[in-house]
C-alpha cells in the first residue's frame, strides 16, 4: 500500500510543474567542415610581439627610487613580517652588524644601523652575496622596497 500512494505522489508532482517555455533565439547552425576551413583561410597570422623587446633590458631589475648617494644595492624586500619588524632579502652585496642600510621604496624611506641580522633563523654578523638573509629594522617595509647599503 505504501508504495502505490508513493507513485501517485510522484506522478502529481511531475504533473504539477509548469513546463518550460521555449525560447525565442534560433538556433545556431551546425558548422560544416567546408565553412571551418573557409574561415581559417580567410584570417592572416598575427606577428609574434616579443620581436619588439630589447635582449639588453632582458633579466635587469628596474629601479623605480634614485639611490641614495655613496650606496650600493643590496636587494629589494622579498617578504615583511609585521609582527617581528623584519625584512627578508636575498642581498646582492655583502654587508656586516654594525654597517648603515637605507630601506627605500614608494612609501618607505628608513635609515638605520644594522642591529641584527640572521640566516636560516640563526644569529650571524657578516653575510656574502647570494645569501638570504633577514634583517630587523625599526619600522615599517614593504615588498619591492629596494634597501642600500650606505658606504663611509
Amino acid at each position: 500500500m505504501k508504495k502505490k500512494t508513493a507513485k501517485r505522489k510522484t506522478k502529481a508532482r511531475m504533473k504539477s510543474k509548469p513546463k518550460s517555455k521555449k525560447s525565442a533565439r534560433p538556433k545556431a547552425k551546425a558548422k560544416t567542415k567546408a565553412t571551418v576551413k573557409s574561415k581559417a583561410k580567410s584570417k592572416p597570422k598575427a606577428k609574434a610581439k616579443s620581436a619588439k623587446k630589447k635582449s639588453s633590458a632582458k633579466g635587469k631589475a628596474k629601479i623605480s627610487v634614485i639611490p641614495p648617494p655613496n650606496s650600493t644595492l643590496l636587494g629589494r624586500v622579498e617578504d615583511y613580517y609585521a609582527h617581528v619588524n623584519v625584512i627578508a632579502l636575498v642581498l646582492k652585496s655583502g654587508v656586516r652588524v654594525g654597517d648603515k642600510i637605507h630601506v627605500l621604496g614608494h612609501t618607505t624611506n628608513l635609515e638605520q644601523v644594522l642591529d641584527s641580522m640572521q640566516i636560516n633563523h640563526q644569529p650571524v654578523t657578516e653575510a656574502r652575496p647570494g645569501d638570504g638573509v633577514g634583517i630587523k629594522i625599526n619600522s615599517r617595509a614593504r615588498r619591492r622596497d629596494h634597501v642600500f647599503l650606505i658606504r663611509g
